[in-house]
């Protein structure tokens, strides 16, 4: 552990205890923050989505994992996250003392008294979003045409003082694929959702909500006086030491959106950059074609080198190119042994983007779909149900209409890389 997280988690214990010791007896032996501590053990609920958390081939991603995962450490303790769908069911769970915190996608308009608010973690505006050059087109929309995502209806429908649909679809960029195929439409979103979502939709017109603000704030248990008041001590931290504004920052950050390479690029970079990728490869071992790990750092990092002895470890090409190799390697073993030939090979790429844990929800979804869960062509049908249907599989959301693209974006490279060679 950190030294400093060592040191302050040390003085987290000594404040519980002293807490503690404020307590009546019977709050004493339900001290929430003293039982995380014995029990080296923090389970904080999290909204599994686009926005919050999900996993990913490279692991846990989203605002609310990050915070969690300081928070964890700052006691050092370990982090169990429980994922939720709905703020019900993670309102519940904290009533119930199944988890420790619950973090909720904002403030609740309302909320039982039995719980209690923690420190503002940020604040965000509302933004209406239409087609591009329509400069108000919630003022102009049918209402059948006005639709907004489900969890936050009720919210946009207070503020705003009209009547929205609900939309069928949980996820943010599956609503404005669909709405894009009308003619006239309008929805709202958070502007830090927004932000994120530019790479898909630069060119949406977007109007802010005047004096409207959303607040980030996770929740306790009212009784939990200890633990809220670590909570804040954390969060007078992350601020301090810069730590939130680097999460705020990411959050903001638009989502990596895959483009197909341009062919007379990716020509220019052969001849440019590749032989120096192609020199590490041949010093690489792993049982997938080497084509496949040079076209997937082309796609990711368009096989730059690093320029100077102080780069990072990871800008370096053979510390990269291992990476992938050795990650490639990891999901070969992982995969099932009757899935064989090319179907093989663009599973574990799949699983590369996304992470194994997917691609058996997706190959679950083809079984129930009734086709092949072993062949590649069934399966990618059902990888962007899981950007859709996720609440139903286990590990939750996933991008995996972004997971298809990738496969095919790679193989593009790599059968063009293979083209090439026999060029020269």
């Amino acid at each position: 552990m950190n030294p400093l997280l060592h040191y302050l988690s040390g003085k987290v214990l000594i404040v519980a205890m002293t807490l503690s010791w404020l307590l009546p007896t019977s709050a004493q032996a339900q001290s929430t923050l003293n039982r995380v501590l014995q029990e080296q053990v923090l389970k904080v609920g999290l909204i599994n989505d686009r926005h919050h958390y999900h996993l990913t081939g490279d692991g846990p991603t989203g605002f609310d994992y990050g915070y969690a995962r300081g928070l964890s450490d700052y006691l050092g303790v370990t982090l169990q996250v429980v994922p939720f769908y709905s703020e019900v069911n993670l309102y519940q769970a904290l009533t119930n003392n199944k988890i420790h915190i619950a973090a909720p996608r904002f403030r609740p308009a309302a909320l039982k008294p039995e719980l209690a608010h923690g420190p503002v973690l940020f604040t965000t505006t509302l933004v209406e979003l239409g087609p591009e050059n329509d400069a108000s087109p919630c003022s102009t929309t049918a209402p059948q045409q006005r639709l907004v995502l489900p969890y936050i209806q009720g919210t946009v429908t207070a503020i705003t003082g009209i009547d929205w649909q609900q939309s069928a679809s949980a996820d943010s960029v599956t609503l404005l694929t669909q709405m894009l195929s009308q003619a006239d439409f309008c929805t709202i979103l958070p502007s830090t959702w927004r932000a994120a979502l530019t790479g898909y939709f630069p060119t949406l017109n977007e109007q802010v909500l005047p004096d409207t603000t959303l607040t980030k704030q996770w929740l306790v248990r009212a009784e939990d006086t200890a633990l809220l008041s670590t909570l804040y001590e954390f969060t007078h931290l992350s601020r301090t030491n810069g730590s939130l504004a680097v999460l705020t920052e990411q959050m903001l950050e638009p989502a990596n959106v895959l483009v197909k390479p341009n062919p007379r690029e990716l020509v220019a970079h052969f001849k440019s950059h590749y032989p120096a990728i192609q020199q590490v490869l041949e010093g690489l071992q792993s049982t997938l074609d080497s084509t496949y790990i040079a076209a997937i750092d082309y796609l990711l990092n368009d096989w730059q080198a690093a320029q100077h002895e102080q780069a990072k470890e990871t800008d370096k090409p053979v510390i990269r190119l291992a990476q992938i190799g050795r990650r490639l390697d990891t999901l070969q073993a992982q995969l099932p042994a009757r899935i064989q030939g090319p179907d093989r090979n663009w599973f574990i790429l799949a699983a590369y983007y996304l992470g194994a844990a997917h691609i058996d929800d997706a190959r679950q979804l083809t079984i129930e779909a009734g086709a092949n869960p072993d062949l590649w062509v069934d399966v990618k049908q059902q990888l962007p149900l899981l950007q859709t249907d996720y609440s139903a599989t286990r590990a939750g959301f996933a991008n995996g209409t972004q997971a298809v693209t990738f496969v095919d974006q790679v193989r593009y490279i790599a059968e063009t890389l293979t083209l090439l060679m026999k060029d020269t």
